[in-house]
């Protein structure tokens, strides 16, 4: 049996995650430092948008942060990643530091509420 309470919890830890105007193996490395960071996560996929042409243009994913993140090695990245981060503010927070441990991040603009955050980052490798 769940409670509200437990699925609160839950989707409050969940950060959705947009990668932009890069690369297709830029967005992968993006990826496979999530994934490492939160391996609870590695079962969530990832969406691709085709832009066009065909090419894709937004990979998408969803990361659980319930668990504080795996440090990661900084990570080889050719050229910049923009990344869009949604969720609750310790779960964003907990995404920006695994990102940090990673690459070179800058912060392009933040938008924060009493349930939700949304921060615009530009990424590179460090």
């Amino acid at each position: 049996m769940t409670s509200d309470a437990g699925a609160s919890r839950q989707s409050a830890a969940e950060v959705v995650v947009t990668a932009t105007h890069c690369s297709e193996e830029a967005a992968r490395v993006l990826l496979e430092v999530l994934e490492r960071a939160f391996p609870a996560s590695s079962a969530e996929g990832v969406a691709r948008e085709p832009g066009p042409h065909g090419r894709t243009t937004v990979w998408c994913t969803t990361v659980d942060t319930a668990d504080p993140p795996v440090t990661t090695e900084p990570m080889g990245l050719d050229g910049t990643v923009e990344v869009g981060l949604q969720g609750g503010p310790r779960a964003v927070d907990r995404v920006v530091a695994a990102l940090t441990d990673a690459f070179v991040v800058e912060d392009r603009g933040t938008v924060a509420g009493d349930q939700e955050k949304e921060i615009d980052l530009l990424i590179r490798a460090g």
